[in-house]
């Protein structure tokens, strides 16, 4: 199973490698993603998420993001942030890592403020489309009481 999923990962890869990432001149984006959350100790749990982001990019460097997911525990957790994008690479390369932070708030019976921070990368499959992989550190403020929890996920982002 190990050596089909490295397989696929390099496939993927080599897929992006032939497509050019000037899409960031197109300075809207759409993503849709699923993942998971991690929870190291015993706040949230690990459990399956999903979400929806559009960002603006201001530039080809600078994007604002604006991000709702939903994770699918017991009882159903909502998130909404707002988040500044800081896109790397060269921009004639298929694959762009870029990182993120922002704040907002999680909605689970009482509304909680949340900040987050994370990485990323963008694999450029055509000029418009791109597969996403972000890793994202949430730190919730609740009761005087911070906790974290730990977000990754997987999606595709549509260029227009």
């Amino acid at each position: 199973m190990k050596r089909v999923v490295i397989g696929v990962l390099a496939v993927v890869v080599m897929m992006g490698l032939t497509v050019n990432a000037d899409a960031q001149t197109l300075y809207r984006e759409i993503t849709g993603f699923g993942g998971m959350t991690f929870d190291f100790g015993d706040d949230y749990g690990d459990d399956a998420t999903a979400g929806a982001a559009l960002a603006f990019n201001v530039s080809p460097r600078i994007g604002l993001e604006a991000e709702g997911s939903a994770i699918f525990a017991e009882d159903t957790t909502f998130n909404g942030s707002l988040n500044l994008v800081l896109n790397f690479g060269s921009g004639a390369s298929a694959i762009v890592p870029y990182v993120v932070g922002g704040g907002g708030v999680i909605a689970n019976g009482g509304t909680d403020i949340a900040i987050n921070a994370g990485l990323g990368i963008k694999m450029f499959i055509d000029y418009n489309i791109a597969l996403r992989a972000d890793f994202r550190a949430f730190f919730v403020t609740e009761d005087d009481d911070a906790r974290d929890m730990e977000r990754l996920y997987g999606g595709i982002t549509f260029f227009f």
